[in-house]
């Protein structure tokens, strides 16, 4: 007997004494199935989706776990590992029996390979042993879980407490119902569908009911409390703190009855993998393996089954945490749900409307659909597709919730170019206002400095514009400012009971979309580069300045706020603010009393809101008179413009650094 497989042997034995396991297994017969190979850093264990011939368990050497993305016929590295005895191939005790991922050695390897066929042979005649290596198995693929879990996290924290609270937002309490009886839910869940009758029954007699009002864990991170946890009723969320680290991120939450969302004390598993916890009141039902351990005990079958399952559940939050950081980190949630179903091709009916679903995410057009699809699956009479709905519904929550924001920006437009012609425009932009604030708590966002905000309105407030990301672009193509509207509708209105006038861009000839909008919120309309070209005379320059400072300066001194961005145009966040322009600051300087100028730096309004916290900075006012003697003088103003600009870039890095302490840089 080699080295390497004494060692197998070793492992194995102290492995099952740690667990308590009492009967002896026969790992020398396994051990003597095993080739023993080494191979060079380049070899490939495994290819995804061939068919599962061999098992591996690498003694040493680091590997990594590639997914091949059907688009561009990439390969994804969704995971790597060095740790001794890492089972790989393991998914050919599961059907279909194929590999559910490439695996690459990115350095030598020693390895232990096992034919399955012979393996079977084996366990036909050792059940026992069949059960203690799946245990095995077990331990080992929950650290690989773990190292994706926390990949996951790395790429995209968002912390238990945004979570929740976006949860929260906007919704009822509905927990009215009474849990479903035991065996029925057993029968109906997935986890436990391959069970017998005979062994549901024995399942069954362990289980006790547990009630959660919302907010309330469930079971903590790391717990060896023994149990394996059924949802009966509810909501509950899966978080996740990675090793090293104080907070916990959030990982998916689970609606559907039956799903298991925690376990530990069987199948060899010692403590629990997340921490749980109800974000709606909800039943779960805890069979309790102190309860179970007569049944096992006494039906070697059922020990068996239950470790199988197991298997099958680590396997499939594996499929789930690989297709979600593939959604997180490349942003590209329909290839990672196209992904995960391809894993699943080959079980899953032809027939299935599952097969629609990536291409009703292609358009925003078609996301509701897609959702509406997703709520008639998880009831399908398919274990399968109900697995796969509510997966796909998990992955796609940030998704959703951007979908929701996106349908408020069109119900927001809809309502402003469709109110009754006699509304005031007053009105109108208070519709505006509470239409954008019902959108805006779908969003992560941050505000600072409130404060700093003068007691009386008639003020002007300058901020920095940034553009707008192509996912909020309406179905006419107009692109509703997001900063902007933030600043009115979650900081002037509030404050002041009105959203203020803004000064905008005037529409092309093409524009009626954004025409129609702005004109009827009763908004100051200024030629810029962006609009369209007009020939005029330096005369019919001045007098459209002047008109202009007429009008903007009567609603200062009407007591209306009035809202613009010294520069005229758009920039990304990281490129914010471009070079001031002086209109408005010759403007304030105009007006009799003088307005206070409020700064206010915004950051990340530029970026798919499901993957950022959008922050904006309220800084200090101040007056023309107290910072610039002369605004004639063309020197000072442009000295002014070149200080300011440098001032304000640092809000915006301060106005950055605030969303980077709520979540890490959020995907472009």
């Amino acid at each position: 007997m080699s080295v390497t497989t004494e060692e197998f042997i070793a492992h194995a034995a102290e492995r099952v004494a740690r667990t308590g396991a009492e009967a002896p297994l026969a790992w020398e017969r396994l051990a003597a199935l095993a080739d023993e190979v080494e191979v060079e850093a380049g070899h490939v264990l495994t290819r995804q989706f061939a068919p599962a011939t061999h098992l591996y368990v690498v003694a040493s050497g680091a590997l990594k776990f590639l997914n091949r993305i059907e688009e561009g016929n990439e390969d994804i590295d969704v995971g790597r590992t060095q740790a001794a005895w890492t089972p790989i191939g393991w998914s050919g005790f599961l059907a279909p029996r194929r590999y559910s991922t490439t695996v690459v050695c990115t350095s030598a390897c020693r390895v232990l390979q096992f034919d399955y066929d012979a393996l079977a042979a084996l366990f036909a005649d050792e059940p026992a042993l069949e059960t203690g290596f799946l245990e095995l198995i077990l331990g080992r693929c929950l650290d690989v879980l773990a190292e994706r879990r926390a990949r996951i996290v790395q790429h995209s924290r968002t912390p238990v407490n945004f979570a929740d609270a976006l949860d929260a937002r906007g919704e009822e309490e509905t927990y009215n119902r009474a849990p479903p009886p035991v065996m029925e839910l057993l029968r109906r869940s997935a986890f436990f569908e391959v069970f017998e009758e005979g062994q549901l029954r024995e399942l069954a007699h362990a289980v006790e009911s547990r009630y959660f009002c919302r907010g309330e864990p469930v079971v903590e991170q790391g717990s060896s409390s023994p149990g394996l946890w059924v949802l009966a009723t509810g909501r509950v969320a899966l978080n996740y703190r990675p090793p090293g680290t104080k907070e916990h991120f959030a990982l998916r939450s689970l609606t559907l009855p039956g799903a298991v969302v925690a376990f530990a004390g069987v199948a060899g598993i010692e403590r629990t993998q997340t921490a749980v916890r109800a974000t709606r009141d909800c039943t779960i039902y805890r069979i309790d393996p102190r309860r179970l351990a007569a049944a096992l005990a006494g039906d070697s079958g059922l020990a068996l089954a239950l470790a199988r399952r197991m298997l099958w559940l680590v396997a499939s939050h594996l499929r789930a945490a690989r297709a979600v950081f593939i959604s997180r980190h490349f942003a590209q949630e329909r290839l990672a749900i196209r992904n995960l179903l391809e894993q699943s091709c080959t079980q899953l009916s032809v027939n299935s409307p599952l097969h629609r679903l990536p291409h009703l995410l292609d358009s925003h057009l078609t996301l509701g659909d897609a959702f509406a699809l997703l709520d008639r699956m998880t009831g399908s009479a398919d274990a399968l597709e109900r697995s796969l709905a509510q997966l796909s519904q998990d992955m796609l929550g940030e998704v959703k919730r951007e979908h929701e924001f996106f349908e408020a920006l069109r119900q927001v437009y809809n309502a402003v170019v469709t109110a009754p012609p006699g509304m005031p425009a007053r009105d109108v932009r208070k519709l505006c206002a509470r239409g954008f604030r019902s959108a805006f708590r779908r969003m992560r966002y941050v505000v600072a400095g409130e404060p700093n905000l003068p007691d009386a309105p008639g003020n002007i407030f300058i901020f920095n514009h940034l553009k707008n990301h192509r996912y909020n672009t309406l179905p006419n193509n107009f692109q509703l400012t997001l900063d902007s509207h933030f600043v009115s509708a979650m900081i002037m209105d509030p404050r002041y009971g009105d959203s203020g006038i803004r000064v905008v861009r005037h529409s092309r000839g093409t524009e009626y979309g954004h025409q129609d909008y702005y004109n009827r919120l009763g908004h100051i309309s200024v030629y810029t580069h962006e609009s369209d070209r007009i020939e005029e005379t330096d005369e019919q320059r001045r007098k459209r300045r002047d008109r202009f400072f007429e009008t903007a300066g009567g609603h200062l001194q009407a007591g209306t706020n009035l809202i613009l961005s010294p520069e005229g145009t758009s920039y990304w966040t990281e490129d914010s603010p471009g070079p001031f322009k002086p209109g408005a600051f010759r403007l304030a300087a105009s007006v009799r009393p003088e307005p206070w100028i409020v700064p206010i730096a915004v950051a990340n309004f530029d970026r798919r809101i499901h993957s950022t916290v959008c922050t904006a900075i309220i800084k200090p006012p101040f007056r023309m008179s107290e910072v610039l003697p002369d605004v004639a003088d063309k020197d000072q103003l442009r000295r002014f413009l070149l200080r300011l600009r440098q001032i304000f870039a640092s809000y915006v890095e301060e106005a950055r650094r605030l969303a980077r302490a709520q979540a890490p840089e959020p995907v472009q």
